[in-house]
């Protein structure tokens, strides 16, 4: 690690703002969510019982 790398990683405001976001920080969070979700709907609509269900729904609405 070089001087200014040490510096800025020992700041207090740096150090701060570390310890106030966690780990991934919000957006990592948010991201992390929204993949995992994006994943168990994928999942989810894949299963033929649950297409089956969801085209029985939608031929409801459009007739």
């Amino acid at each position: 690690m070089s001087k200014a790398e040490h510096i800025i990683a020992s700041s207090p405001r740096v150090s701060r703002y570390r310890l106030k976001q966690g780990f991934l920080g919000v957006r990592g969070r948010a991201a992390l969510l929204t993949l995992t979700m994006l994943l168990m709907l994928f999942v989810f609509f894949t299963q033929p019982h649950v297409r089956a269900t969801f085209e029985s729904w939608t031929s409801l609405i459009t007739g």
